[in-house]
């Protein structure tokens, strides 16, 4: 527990601005793994949507728009964590890991907030759509007499 609180400590308000030193603790690598896991997800997303979906063009969307932010935010988090490493003053400072670990966080509550409201309006707009195409005949397909 002592390492947890020591790892956090890090992250204080008012070491968020502070000039960079050495990186001196194991959080940096969970951020790393972190960062570098949700990049992976998030090009799997948003390269592969419709292989994910499997045809349903809702999740389709649902995916390309997540994958883009996970990968993005994720990517430029990388970033900001190897620049800490190499201790460039300006972009290794705390504040910057923390903003796109809230950003990250805030892309995942949107998503949440969205498949809690708005996902089931839109689904059960999808099946009706779905519904009616089965019965609308299609052009260019006639009865052979």
């Amino acid at each position: 527990m002592d390492t947890v609180i020591a790892a956090l400590a890090e992250f204080a308000p008012g070491r968020l601005l502070e000039d960079p030193r050495t990186v001196d603790g194991g959080i940096y690598l969970f951020i790393l793994g972190f960062f570098g896991l949700v990049l992976l997800v998030g090009l799997a997303l948003s390269l592969m949507p419709a292989k994910l979906a499997r045809g349903h063009r809702l999740h389709h969307r649902l995916f390309a728009l997540y994958g883009v932010w996970a990968a993005w935010l994720a990517g430029s988090g990388l970033v900001v964590v190897g620049f800490r490493y190499v201790n460039v003053p300006l972009f290794s400072k705390r504040i910057w890991t923390v903003l796109n670990v809230i950003a990250i966080l805030a892309v995942l509550a949107h998503a949440l907030w969205y498949r809690l409201t708005k996902y089931p309006d839109e689904i059960a707009d999808y099946h009706e759509e779905q519904r009616r195409r089965r019965y609308i005949p299609t052009p260019g397909r006639r009865r052979r007499r």
